[in-house]
């Protein structure tokens, strides 16, 4: 007779935690080359609160954005659409009116959302984030975590590390002359300086992560929490960010739930950013996903079990107003990586990298080089400078992407089927091509956007 109750009150505990709504919390770097990360074969960088974050939870080999700029990166992970869809196709533009976000989908699950450090997201209206002081871990955002113990939250964590001009860290802790540069770096000293100061953000971004995860664990949080941290776009020391280059598209991506993510496990499914908001909404409980985004969940993939995902991600690159109209349209699947110049007769100039006095370095010490007559400094040049109308890489072998494939017949085949596929996406988004990348239609969109 006196177990019945103790039961009955046992089975209501279980129904309402199987019931209960994760917390999520997002940490995002910025402008972060993900294979510099440990768990990601890095070496230079010391990164262990982030490598241990993928012993414990899941470490995504393939995870992609549509674009390798910060704005977009943003849209495109809070609104669960593509850059032409959402509007922000350029950087520092806003999205497009009546977009809704991750906010507004997530508040009607009964989530308050909240960011904290870098937003680059407008307008206000798309983006109504509760915007929290003290990154990443200061009062407000410990009060927002620890507010209302019965309301899930969902919580953006944003860096601005390992942005430039790469003031933070501690750039002591790296030799210059014993930093190892990739391939499609140029190798002189004052690049290698550059790199000490670059390695000490990352570093120091891995202290933040530190830092939030112990903040979860001091809240009792951990278990209830879905914690994904991204690398966002590649560097902005060449073939990076502001490309369509892998190195600049890919990024490190880790997802952590205990209990229901297997620690240590690594998937090798191709994902998107576009993709998260849609898991979020899934792994929150809701009956009904809207099929308007362009994202797709994986969150039973995430829980180990078997759900359709993705053959291809898809990206974009307009270089208006850091530069030069330079269209690039590309696509992969789990091998190959085509990419479509738009303008090819065209020579690409990006204003913030390729400046003689750059802060960055590689380009004027890439010019020096050039003049001297250097065959390796031309060659690297021609490639960033000069590009062909078609490329096609595989980057599993070819990480930095040097043996350009789209001229050899034994691939014929494959770049017309991945071509055909990019040109059928470019339809599907009512993406224009070449003409959406014009002055005259950004600075439309723009007079557009300050008329909200």
């Amino acid at each position: 007779m006196r177990i019945a109750p103790v039961f009955f009150a046992l089975c209501a505990s279980v129904l309402l935690n199987a019931e209960r709504k994760p917390n999520f919390v997002f940490i995002l770097a910025d402008d972060l080359t993900y294979n510099l990360l440990g768990c990601y074969g890095g070496v230079d960088a010391k990164t262990p609160h982030i490598d241990q974050l993928a012993k414990d939870g899941m470490r995504f080999t393939h995870a992609y954005s549509a674009s390798a700029m910060c704005a977009p990166f943003r849209a495109e992970l809070y609104t669960g659409l593509y850059p032409v869809r959402n509007g922000v196709a350029w950087n520092h533009s806003s999205a497009k009116p009546g977009t809704k976000s991750v906010v507004h989908y997530l508040q009607e699950q009964g989530y308050r959302v909240g960011l904290s450090g870098k937003k680059h997201a407008s307008p206000e209206s798309t983006f109504p984030f509760e915007v929290l002081k003290g990154f990443p871990t200061g009062k407000s955002v410990r009060e927002f975590m620890t507010r209302d113990a019965d309301q899930p939250y969902c919580l953006f964590l944003c860096s601005n590390n390992a942005h430039a001009a790469w003031t933070t860290g501690d750039a002591s802790n790296f030799d210059a002359n014993a930093v190892q540069l990739n391939p499609i770096q140029y190798d002189t000293p004052a690049i290698r300086e550059v790199m000490t100061r670059y390695l000490a953000e990352v570093e120091d971004f891995d202290r933040e992560t530190g830092e939030i995860l112990a903040m979860l664990d001091d809240a009792g949080q951990s278990d209830d929490t879905l914690v994904m941290l991204s690398s966002e776009q590649g560097w902005a020391l060449g073939f990076a960010k502001w490309t369509n280059w892998d190195l600049g598209v890919h990024t490190g991506f880790i997802a952590r739930w205990p209990g229901k993510i297997e620690a240590g496990s690594v998937s090798n499914a191709l994902i998107q950013m576009a993709d998260v908001l849609p898991t979020f909404l899934e792994a929150a409980g809701a009956t009904h996903v809207p099929g308007r985004f362009d994202g797709r969940s994986f969150y039973r993939h995430l829980l180990g079990e078997e759900q359709p995902l993705r053959e291809f991600v898809y990206h974009v690159h307009n270089n208006v107003p850091e530069g030069n109209p330079y269209p690039i349209r590309s696509v992969r699947n789990a091998e190959f990586h085509y990419i479509q110049n738009l303008t090819p007769d065209a020579s690409y100039h990006e204003k913030h990298v390729m400046v003689d006095d750059s802060r960055l370095k590689w380009w004027p010490d890439l010019k020096a080089g050039e003049a001297r007559g250097d065959a390796r400094a031309i060659a690297l040049l021609k490639k960033f400078h000069n590009r062909p109308a078609e490329e096609l890489y595989q980057p599993d072998r070819d990480v930095y992407e040097l043996n350009n494939l789209a001229g050899n017949p034994e691939y014929a085949y494959v770049k017309a089927r991945l071509r055909a596929e990019m040109e059928r996406w470019m339809e599907e988004q009512g993406d224009p091509g070449a003409a959406l990348d014009d002055a005259e239609v950004h600075a439309a969109n723009r007079a557009a956007v300050k008329g909200l």
